[in-house]
Order: C-alpha cells, then structure tokens, then sequence
C-alpha cells in the first residue's frame, strides 16, 4: 500500500515538476502521453457503455411495442377472421379526352391522380370489386378510345393501387381489337399478377374466381352478353370462344344455367361461403332493368347465387331482394351499379346525367361457429366523375367529344375510322372519381371549387335510382 502511494507520488512529481535535465524533460513527455492516451481510452469506454445501456433500453422498448403492436393486430385479426366486407363498384372506361388529360410529353400515361379522392373508399372493404370494360394495347393494337377500346397496360395497375382487388373483364368490349387484344390483355393481367375473371386463357381455366379473406371465401362469376355471331356486332374466332364468359341474354338457355349450376358447385369445392355473379347485361341508358334481366336474376337467385352485381347500362338501376321459388333462399341484386369512372357526361350520352353517376356497395358476411355465412349490413356511398378544366377548349373541340360519346354504341364503327385527331390547342381535363358520403362540405374536403352543385345533383339522381332499394334491403336481408 505505502509502495502504491509512494508511485503515485513519485509519478505526480516527474509530471507537474519542471524538469532539470533533458532525460527528465524526455521522461516528462512520455508519461504525458501515456496519461493522454489511457485517459482516452477511458472516455471512449465511458461512451460506449452509455450507449450500450441506451441501446438496450431502446431495444427493451421497441420490442416491448412491437409486442404489444402485433398482440393489438392479433386481436383484431381475430375480431375479424368471421367478419369481412365485399364491395363492388361499376365501370373503368378510359374515353379519349380521359386518355389525352393522363398521356405524359414523353408518351407515358399516370391515372393515379384520378383515385386519390376515392382511394380511402376502395380500399375499406375486405375484397373490393369493379368491372375493367376495355381492352389493354400494345404495339400491334394501339391505344384507343371509343369505339374501340384499347388502353395502355398501366391502367390495370392503377385500378389495383386504387385498393380494387379483382377487377371483372368480360364486357362487350373484351373483344374490340379481336384475339390480339384477348391475349395482350390477359398477358397484361398475368405478368402483373393482378386479380381477374371473366376471361382465360384457355377453356381449360377456370371460368370463376374464388377469394378468401379472414375464415371466409367468396366465389366470383364473371359473364357478358354476347354470342360467337354476334359479339359487339363483331364475330369472335373460334380459337377465342371459350375465352370468353359470355350468354345469350334474350333466351340463355338450359347450357348457361348448366354452366352456373357447375361453377357453383365447383366454387363450394373450393370452400365458397358466399357466391357473386357479375352480370354485364340490359340495355344502354335505361333506368329500369329489361325483363331479360329480370328473369335472368331470378334463375340465378333460384339456383343459389347470394349476389347479383349488373353492369352495361352507364347508369344506375335499381336494387332488389330476390327470393327462390321454393322459399329458402334470398338474393341481393343491384341491376346496374353504373360508371365509375368515363367521360360520358350530360347531353353527350344522355339528356340527363346519370352517366355521371356510380356507387359503391358494400355487403358485410359473418361466419357463425357452425360455419354458415350470413349478411350482417349492406350499405352504399354515391360517386360522382369530375371533370375539372385545365384550360378553354374551343366550340369543334366541344363538338368533337359530343360526336365522340354519341356514335353507335353497337361497335359497328369499323377500326381505324376514327382517325388521327389534332391535338393541338385541345383542352384537357382532370378527372377524379368523388365520394359523395358529405356532399355538403365537397369543395372543403376536395379542395376542388365549382363542384358542388353538380355533385349534390348526382347525389340526389342516385338516391333516387337506388335509396330506396338499399334501406328495402336491410329489412329484408337483416331479418332472415
């Protein structure tokens, strides 16, 4: 101990005593240094430690959240596992004053913008659904509006980042630009790996599609009217027929009721809970659904379909609970859910607006301990398209689109009459597909002015086509 104390002594002195000769001014420095560098090495220690402890004390935490995230995200996977929400809306159509507002300078077509209002709503539901009526181009098919559709191959994607997770193809229009644009759409669709139905490779596929969400699954339909003679006033080839899920809709006949009664069958072999068949059917801008279409839902509600979604009309058609010949079985129909998203605006395909106008439904399934699903709610939020200038657009331009949206609906305008349009000077649009769940305060949350008059309207034209169906639904579906 006294040899200790006698060092450190000795070892202060030869530090802070001035040193006598150069031995000792030497000896001086390297003791200097050696205190630098172990004092050093000290603090380089001190600091590691502390940040040692605060990076256990970080690691305590943030797993300790993550713990309590993935307990809080497991028992809300539980809460839901037998409760989900399906929801369906109408067509994407990509007219031309749409495809010429999205086309970049470089060529390249973005129509992200036109969901960012309606994105938070399609992506709420478990399985959300709409109708793509169109074809996806490519270099041999071009990109085309109307009459025959043909769009750039990143429209799809949009529609799915959109929160649309399976998207119906058979439409009158699969076929506009004949077996090459079949096949490029389904190219597109399988390279991208996005959810579709309605169309398929070969008769081989599946004519169906079915989805599980939480501890239910939901077997989807896709059909379109049209016969190999008479596709679109087109004749499809007969390498495409089987391509195609399409019926005859004046007289389907006991082979398409056979088709359903197999794909059912087949779709509750897979585990089906729930079955939807997406009709593309009925006549053009009418309100009131065709007695073809009629009695084409009630075959299918008699055969045990839960859900009718209609399409093809452009507008809004009425909802309606069907019930089975035999009593025991209901069905929830809308016979047109409308556009979702075109350029078909008031006096260019009707006199009235309706064209305008969409709708999400939305039907909520619950699965009991016995393992039988039932429809817990069903609801719907009206959509309006806006169509916001971004600039003055003269009188030919006007005239243009209006000749545009009314020519023959039939498809009997031959490919490559259209012809190539001036673009110079023409005015473009921004489009944006609304929710009008608070139409009084639109503007406010768009940001979007001059909107809101037009957007009550529609609000109100679709209340009218479809309130009433939808609270009749509720009574009559909640109560079984």
């Amino acid at each position: 101990m006294n040899r200790r104390k006698m060092t450190m002594q000795r070892l202060m002195h030869i530090l802070f005593t001035k040193p006598q000769t150069k031995r000792q001014a030497v000896r001086r420095k390297r003791l200097w240094i050696a205190v630098g560098m172990r004092l050093a090495i000290l603090v380089v220690l001190l600091v590691l430690l502390i940040l040692l402890i605060s990076g256990i004390s970080s690691c305590a935490r943030h797993s300790a959240q993550k713990k309590a995230q993935e307990s809080s995200e497991k028992a809300a996977s539980a809460k839901k596992k037998n409760n989900i929400q399906i929801g369906f809306t109408g067509a994407m159509i990509l007219h031309e004053p749409i495809l010429r507002s999205y086309k970049s300078e470089e060529g390249d077509y973005d129509f992200a913008p036109i969901f960012s209002y309606i994105k938070k709503y399609y992506s709420k539901p478990d399985i959300m659904t709409c109708e793509m009526e169109g074809t996806i181009g490519n270099e041999n098919t071009g990109i085309t509006g109307f009459p025959l559709f043909s769009y750039p191959d990143t429209f799809p994607g949009d529609i799915e980042n959109s929160g649309i997770d399976l998207q119906m193809l058979a439409t009158n229009h699969i076929y506009d630009k004949r077996g090459e644009g079949l096949k490029s759409t389904l190219d597109t669709y399988i390279a991208d790996e996005i959810n579709f139905t309605g169309i398929r490779q070969s008769k081989d596929d599946k004519t169906y599609k079915v989805m599980t969400s939480g501890n239910i699954k939901v077997g989807f339909a896709d059909y379109t009217y049209g016969t190999q003679d008479s596709f679109n006033a087109l004749q499809v080839e007969d390498e495409d027929v089987d391509k195609i899920n399409m019926f005859k809709e004046s007289d389907p006949g006991d082979e398409y009721y056979d088709q359903v009664k197999a794909e059912i069958k087949a779709m509750k072999k897979e585990g089906a809970d729930f079955i939807v068949y997406q009709m593309h059917w009925g006549a053009e801008y009418e309100l009131e659904p065709s007695s073809d279409q009629t009695d084409i839902a009630q075959k299918l509600c008699d055969l045990g379909v839960d859900a009718v979604i209609g399409g093809h009309p452009h507008c809004e058609q009425p909802i309606e609970v069907l019930t089975s010949e035999d009593g025991s079985h209901k069905t929830f129909c809308i016979y047109s859910v409308g556009n979702a998203l075109s350029n078909q605006r008031k006096g260019n395909a009707m006199d009235t607006a309706h064209c305008e106008d969409g709708v999400i439904i939305t039907i909520d399934l619950k699965k009991d301990k016995s393992g039988k699903v039932s429809i817990t709610d069903v609801n719907m939020t009206p959509t309006w398209v806006a169509r916001i200038k971004r600039g003055g657009s003269s009188v030919e331009d006007e005239a243009e689109e209006e000749e545009e949206q009314t020519v023959d609906t039939t498809g009997e305008t031959a490919e490559g009459e259209e012809g190539e349009e001036d673009e110079e000077d023409v005015a473009l649009d921004d489009c944006a597909i609304l929710p009008l769940d608070n139409v009084e305060d639109i503007e406010k949350n768009t940001g979007l002015e001059g909107i809101a008059e037009e957007a009550k309207a529609s609000y109100e034209r679709t209340m009218k086509v479809l309130g009433e169906g939808i609270n009749t639904a509720k009574t009559e579906l909640l109560s079984k």
